[in-house]
């Protein structure tokens, strides 16, 4: 007989009580539920500050924790949605999977090192020859610079790099391009240098973008609402508002694909937050591991920066914007504490997006705190452990047996039973 301890967190959707925040009110149909108080009222007064169908998706980890928080703005009243399973924009949060893939490249051995040229891998000749990197790239201090001029691309302003496909890509590298420092020297965030770095990636391995991120990420992960192909996600996309929250159209993003392409939704992104936490301390260490000092609060990484002074520990956070969205993403490898947010409020000339990242940051300092537990013991004489789920819940099972053994499982609606076996 096996004394098996489950601890369940409830995922469910609630909140309390905020009145007159900015003249927005908070519907009654999200009281008396079991979401945070003091998380609801971060979210709700953020949400506030934004137009009327401004939309955002949150999940927070803590441990083996997982919530997922929705709420819309509609008719200057603030209301739950359940929009886990709703596919945004993540803009620059590209980015991280972008240096997944090169840090394949290095595990794989198709490359020597991160410290390597990326020259002899083109074919093209970069202007000027210069000694880049593949952590320059990867790291922002490659010298190239931030992005690409409108006289360079010269296309709708709404949706920027559409036309940058690969003949202009290598023309622009191959004749137009000047560095605006020494490789190595100086960090400048710069998208042309992650585009160029899955340009890379992608003549190496003679594969598509797309083909790479779901051979060796999103298919593995089962992440099935994330692609750089709208189409395949069109019937769970979220309608992108521009900074005045006017209707706008998506981003194609061309040959500009590694620096900001990919769609996704919060409960895909929480698959990878979670295999992050194990990942980013084994075969994705480099990481996670700081190549540049930047100033007292921020460190760079590769893909990702480092964020100190926010919390008791450094976090790990890339943050993404487009035309119609913004994102923020960040994990805490000392405590397995984890932030996404995702919203379909436009970046683009938006003077309020930095409120985006501030509630990321806010909600990484109070996570960890007020989830609902229901305990269970049960005594069973066989491996079985019956149970039910739920709509739309999501739960983590952690289990003692025999009290020393551990075991943390997750469940979704779909799933129908929970064998044990000894190995």
């Amino acid at each position: 007989m096996k004394l098996v301890l489950l601890i369940i967190p409830i995922l469910c959707f609630g909140c309390g009580s905020t009145k007159n925040v900015h003249n927005v009110y908070l519907n009654k149909d999200i009281y008396n539920v079991d979401f945070d108080k003091s998380k609801v009222e971060l979210i709700a007064n953020t949400l506030a500050q934004f137009p009327n169908h401004s939309e955002i998706a949150i999940a927070i980890f803590h441990s083996n924790n997982l919530v997922f928080y929705g709420f819309q703005r509609t008719n200057d009243s603030i209301r739950i949605t359940q929009n886990s399973n709703r596919v945004f924009e993540i803009g620059s949060i590209t980015k991280v999977f972008t240096t997944q893939l090169l840090i394949n490249l290095l595990d794989k051995g198709k490359i020597k090192s991160l410290d390597e040229s990326v020259l002899p891998y083109l074919d093209f000749n970069l202007k000027g020859n210069p000694n880049i990197t593949f952590r320059q790239l990867s790291n922002h201090t490659s010298g190239l610079p931030s992005n690409l001029t409108g006289s360079i691309f010269n296309t709708d302003a709404s949706n920027p790099y559409k036309n940058w496909n690969k003949e202009k890509l290598v023309d622009y590298f191959s004749k137009d391009v000047k560095l605006d420092s020494e490789p190595g020297l100086t960090y400048q965030y710069s998208n042309i240098g992650m585009a160029l770095l899955a340009y890379t990636i992608c003549n190496i391995e003679e594969k598509g973008f797309e083909y790479l991120l779901q051979e060796n990420i999103f298919q593995p992960l089962e992440m099935t609402q994330s692609t750089t192909d709208r189409y395949l996600i069109q019937d769970y996309l979220v309608q992108g508002y521009n900074w005045k929250g006017k209707p706008t159209a998506n981003w194609d993003m061309a040959e500009m694909k590694g620096a900001g392409a990919v769609l996704s939704s919060t409960h895909d992104l929480s698959k990878y937050v979670l295999w992050n936490f194990n990942a980013l301390k084994s075969q994705l260490k480099l990481m996670s591991q700081s190549t540049k000092v930047i100033n007292d609060d921020l460190e760079i990484a590769l893909g990702w920066h480092i964020i100190k002074n926010k919390t008791t520990d450094p976090f790990l956070w890339h943050n993404g914007g487009t035309g119609g969205y913004k994102s923020s993403m960040a994990i805490n490898l000392f405590n397995d504490t984890g932030v996404i947010i995702l919203t379909n409020i436009g970046a683009t000339d938006n003077p309020k997006k930095g409120l985006i990242d501030n509630l990321c940051f806010e909600l990484m300092k109070t996570s960890g705190s007020n989830f609902t537990y229901a305990q269970q013991e049960l005594l069973v004489d066989q491996d079985t452990i019956p149970f039910m789920l739920s709509a739309f819940n999501n739960i983590i099972v952690k289990t003692v047996i025999n009290g020393i053994d551990t075991l943390d499982l997750k469940f979704d609606s779909g799933t129908t039973g929970l064998l044990l076996t000894n190995n």
